[in-house]
């Protein structure tokens, strides 16, 4: 069984780390709350219906229903 430790100082920076990671996941989260709330404001005004699912070519601007046994990536 491989059995070594990593000293104090090396953990202490590998600790700060996995914190930085974690508070920008948290960061994320909320910007992806925020662009699901602002889609749902904005989207009605282009007839679509709130209870389907888009994907938005963000080059573009295209809107696509995804359809529930589409593979595709949702950009929303």
């Amino acid at each position: 069984m491989f059995k070594k430790r990593i000293n104090s100082k090396e953990l202490e920076e590998l600790k700060k780390r996995e914190e930085l990671i974690n508070s920008y996941r948290l960061v994320v989260s909320a910007l992806e709350i925020q662009k699901k709330i602002y889609l749902s404001k904005i989207l009605p005004k282009y007839g679509c219906d709130s209870d389907k699912v888009y994907n938005i070519d963000i080059k573009v601007g295209k809107i696509k229903e995804i359809k529930k046994d589409d593979k595709t990536r949702v950009n929303n």
